[in-house]
């Protein structure tokens, strides 16, 4: 839904409006005439017809469904611009961690900085906790890797929203009904935020690891890339992985997540083609590898590379 603050009276200059002229269709589909958008809202539309030059009034139900959703793209994209000063996310853009439940009830924390242009469009990563995070204090899932991706440095050179989740229970993990919330979550996010919704970025660690490559497999056409640490997949799911560029984590020394549960995923997404999957076994190393995977200059240059392709219809 339209922000309220937004929802009445957002009328756009003729300057800022559509160009060039297009067609529009009425809602029975009998009118059509090519014109050029003067103002709108979420109510109604002002449009110059190019013949005459006459400016009409319609209310936006009088449209056809496809010039409806041509004018709710235009709004959704000015109530993105201005996410960092007004909206339902603003006050949470403060340049440090702040907490936040999601409409359906989830946990969470959110980094963004109001610095950034809210123009442009921003990458977005979501940081799956392992089991051990999971609850309801809304704090526990900062522990350790999260704040990596917001350091001054990392932000210098690739400037991104960062999402933290919490997982309400280890015995549900990052799976169905949570899982949903999640994507649901995200959605509202880039509604209302900066976000570039073709570079959401998904990782995570041990029952985070999981999550990573279970929820990929649920929502395939969602993630720019997806980095699962010490965690494992489903190899029934390699075919509807194999698109998407993963790059994968374990320590060869793992006495929590045996390695061969990296190993087993990786291979079947090898052997079903695809191309897009790496993956690095860290020699001598544990269960706790976030401390060694996160800091690398290499994985951050790869994954802010990542962005969503356009998939092909069956």
């Amino acid at each position: 839904m339209l922000l309220r603050s937004l929802a009445v009276g957002l009328l756009l200059s003729s300057a800022q409006a559509a160009d060039p002229p297009r067609q529009w269709t009425s809602s029975d589909g009998k009118s059509k005439f090519m014109g050029n958008l003067v103002e709108f809202s979420d109510k109604e539309v002002k449009i110059r017809r190019s013949t005459d030059f006459n400016q009409y009034r319609l209310a936006l139900d009088k449209l056809s469904k496809e010039d409806q959703d041509y004018i709710r793209g235009l709004l959704r994209e000015k109530r993105r611009d201005a996410g960092l000063k007004e909206g339902a996310y603003a006050e949470k853009i403060t340049g440090q961690f702040v907490k936040g439940v999601s409409k359906q009830g989830l946990n969470y924390q959110i980094w963004g900085t109001p610095k950034l242009d809210g123009t442009q469009r921003y990458p977005l990563v979501i940081w799956l906790h392992g089991s051990g995070q999971s609850g309801s204090d809304n704090e526990s899932q900062l522990g350790g890797a999260p704040k990596i991706w917001t350091n001054e440095e990392n932000q210098s050179k690739q400037p991104c929203f960062l999402l933290a989740p919490q997982c309400p229970s280890a015995e549900i993990g990052w799976k169905n009904q949570v899982a949903d919330n999640l994507l649901a979550l995200i959605a509202d996010l880039t509604d209302h935020l900066p976000i570039d919704s073709d570079r959401l970025y998904l990782t995570g660690s041990s029952m985070g690891g999981f999550g990573t490559f279970g929820i990929a497999a649920k929502y395939p056409q969602v993630f720019a890339a997806c980095v699962p640490l010490c965690g494992g997949g489903d190899v029934k799911n390699a075919e509807i992985l194999k698109p998407i560029p993963f790059w994968v984590f374990h320590g060869d020394k793992d006495d929590m997540v045996p390695v061969e549960r990296s190993r087993a995923i990786v291979e079947a997404v090898r052997q079903a083609g695809g191309e897009r999957m790496k993956y690095t076994e860290l020699a001598g190393a544990g269960h706790g590898i976030t401390g060694i995977v996160y800091p690398r200059a290499d994985l951050h240059e790869w994954l802010f590379q990542q962005k969503k392709q356009t998939m092909s219809p069956p």
